[in-house]
């Protein structure tokens, strides 16, 4: 079952982070011996169709938050890129909070921090729903008016639990739902 987002804090109005993605490391080369002709490196192992789905799901759970980085700088609640990684109530989440913001006046600064883990990926074979919990951490992150002026009051900052639930669609992840609770949950 799917729940609507509920966003708190700062992330009332919208929720921004900027992915740290992680770079490609190579493994080290497995050298051959020269004496023994014999010994050869072993096979590449095929791919692990979890961990694959995994990683999409992970890619596609930051992108959510990359596009929104972006559009929440203008606070552009129309913009094209928020469709690409979110869909269904998180996309209307999205893009309601980012119209609120420019109805506001408001605008986004800094960077919310992400720590996503996949929690479910259904069915077992052939995935095509996972659950994302993540601790996203807002205190980075702040809420200015157009003019630059810094925007108090509001709900803490802080470490907020957060659940997303994602589809597979069309062969690429998207989020459909996502609940951020209150600052000090995680």
């Amino acid at each position: 079952m799917w729940r609507r987002c509920a966003i708190y804090g700062p992330l009332t109005t919208w929720a921004v982070v900027t992915c740290m993605l992680t770079g490609c490391q190579s493994a080290p080369a497995e050298s051959v011996s020269v004496l023994e002709p014999t010994a050869l490196p072993p096979a590449t192992p095929s791919a692990d169709p979890r961990a694959a789905a995994e990683e999409a799901v992970l890619a596609a759970y930051r992108g959510m938050w990359r596009d929104f980085v972006s559009a929440a700088g203008t606070a552009d609640w129309k913009a094209g890129g928020l469709g690409g990684h979110a869909t269904g109530d998180a996309l209307t989440i999205l893009r309601h909070g980012l119209w609120l913001a420019r109805q506001r006046g408001q605008v986004i600064e800094g960077e919310p921090v992400l720590s996503p883990e996949v929690a479910s990926l259904r069915p077992g074979a052939g995935p095509t729903r996972a659950k994302v919990i993540d601790c996203v951490d807002d205190t980075g992150f702040l809420t200015r008016t157009r003019a630059g002026a810094r925007v108090g009051g509001g709900s803490p900052t802080g470490r907020h639990r957060t659940t997303a639930g994602l589809v597979l669609r069309d062969g690429s992840w998207y989020v459909r739902s996502f609940v951020l609770k209150e600052a000090g949950t995680c």
